[in-house]
């Protein structure tokens, strides 16, 4: 969804994606443009995307009905004539490549400073640090949710709706040019990398690949821009050498330009730390759980230092920092203590989010773990290793997926005698939850987006009701 700082006539849209307008007045203006016909009100132009699950022209005449102005289409619908009603029809080749072009026109126009932040793991994250650290002084942009896709990014940028001094936009990619793309329209001058892993390596074939990949970040900066990098990942070690720009790595090591020291966890309270950078020494909390969480957060101490902000500054953006939803929200229900991070699911991800669970206090740990999608070839011996290391952080385990066999072989096959078991659906699993967990337990979910773990997470909240 996005609402645009200033109108555009049906005729300027056209203008702009090179479509052709059906019918309806091309002087009628639009300031918002929606894809999702439950979202679409009065006065919006909607845009009919054709996905996975639907097709937005099958939508057409029903956000018609509910007054929307007009409509992008790549193929003819029903509701797709003309009416006293004025409602447009704009025809185009593809309705994504009308999204991205209308996204690339508005980038163009607006005067703000794009920080892109990608990387496997740690992006939204590091973005919603960014965010609440620059907001402390800057008037400051963050996409929305999970909009970082090739159609979720021109929708973040056309939701620009003020004349914002950062804009700090995350994106995604599933294979080798989208993070590419995804510059084109939104023009970074300063790009954060915050890891190199394993994700996706099913779809890209190798860390290395996954790497170029995100490096096109680095590629697409300009030469008097700025690269904040992970220092404490080799991959990203090696890959800094494509951007032309200046460079600085923030991490735990040494080598590093801006790093944390002194790390002390703080368990559900998150964790404390000293920063270290040139010749300044200052304490920084954060509060959202996690020994990760600190490195993200150095992502966004780098930013605000190089912007010249004062160490209060970012401390407090540190620690009134909002998290996204579904990453390690640490819920407490009448003695039940519940660990969602059900939003995606990677190895090193998995190996975070399990440390939290062994290090916050409670009588039992009980890691709910799904598949880790997009595994490939790698996907067997990844979830038997997830196992291995699931077992000497968790008093039981509750895997459920057909990938997730494995993590329970991975357990058992470190000798241990504590209980695992494997359910193939989420409903037997929540039915066995519910027989087994008792007030004083810690409770991890996690699995890949696609595994639909937030079911289980309602279900254990409605548990703890009782």
């Amino acid at each position: 969804m996005g609402r645009a700082v200033r109108p555009y006539s049906l005729k300027e849209i056209a203008d702009i994606t090179g479509g052709r307008i059906a019918f309806g007045d091309e002087d009628r203006l639009f300031t918002k443009v929606n894809i999702d016909s439950r979202k679409t009100l009065p006065g919006d132009l909607f845009v009919a995307i054709v996905g996975e699950r639907a097709d937005g022209h099958d939508f057409v005449a029903e956000v018609r009905d509910k007054g929307a102005g007009g409509a992008v289409c790549e193929h003819p619908v029903q509701g797709g004539d003309p009416g006293p009603d004025g409602f447009g029809i704009l025809m185009v080749s593809s309705t994504i490549g009308a999204l991205r072009d209308l996204s690339s026109h508005y980038r163009r126009e607006l005067p703000v400073q794009v920080i892109g932040v990608t990387g496997s793991v740690g992006k939204t994250g590091t973005k919603d640090f960014l965010v609440s650290v620059l907001s402390q002084r800057f008037s400051t942009y963050g996409n929305p949710g999970n909009l970082n896709s090739h159609i979720g990014l021109p929708l973040a940028v056309l939701g620009i709706d003020a004349p914002y001094r950062y804009a700090v936009l995350e994106m995604a990619m599933r294979k080798r040019g989208e993070i590419g793309e995804l510059c084109e329209i939104s023009r970074p001058a300063v790009g954060v990398l915050t890891d190199i892993s394993a994700s996706h390596i099913g779809v890209l074939g190798s860390i290395e690949e996954i790497a170029d990949a995100k490096a096109e970040l680095l590629e697409a900066l300009p030469r008097d821009g700025l690269a904040v990098m992970c220092g404490d990942n080799e991959h990203i070690r090696r890959m800094s050498r494509k951007a032309t720009c200046r460079k600085i790595f923030y991490g735990f090591g040494e080598e590093n330009d801006v790093r944390a020291v002194d790390v002390r966890s703080l368990g559900s309270d998150g964790s404390s730390f000293t920063l270290v950078y040139k010749d300044d020494r200052f304490p920084l909390v954060v509060k959202v759980p996690g020994a990760h969480m600190v490195q993200n957060s150095l992502a966004a101490v780098a930013v605000g230092l190089e912007f010249g902000m004062s160490p209060h500054e970012i401390r407090e953006g540190l620690e009134n920092a909002q998290m996204s939803p579904m990453r390690l929200e640490v819920r407490r229900q009448n003695g039940l203590v519940v660990i969602n991070d059900a939003y995606n699911a990677s190895p090193k991800s998995m190996r975070a989010a399990l440390d939290l669970l062994e290090e916050i206090k409670g009588e039992r740990k009980v890691a709910v773990l799904g598949d880790m999608l997009e595994m490939g070839s790698y996907g067997p011996e990844a979830h038997r290793e997830i196992g291995k290391y699931a077992a000497g952080k968790a008093d039981l385990l509750v895997a459920v997926g057909d990938l997730s066999i494995e993590i329970v072989k991975g357990w058992n096959e470190t000798g241990t005698r504590k209980t695992s078991s494997w359910f193939g659906g989420k409903e037997e699993a929540q039915e066995y939850l519910g027989n087994i967990l008792r007030r004083g337990d810690v409770c991890l979910v996690k699995a890949s987006r696609g595994m639909g773990f937030e079911s289980i997470v309602a279900f254990l909240d409605r548990l703890g009701e009782l």
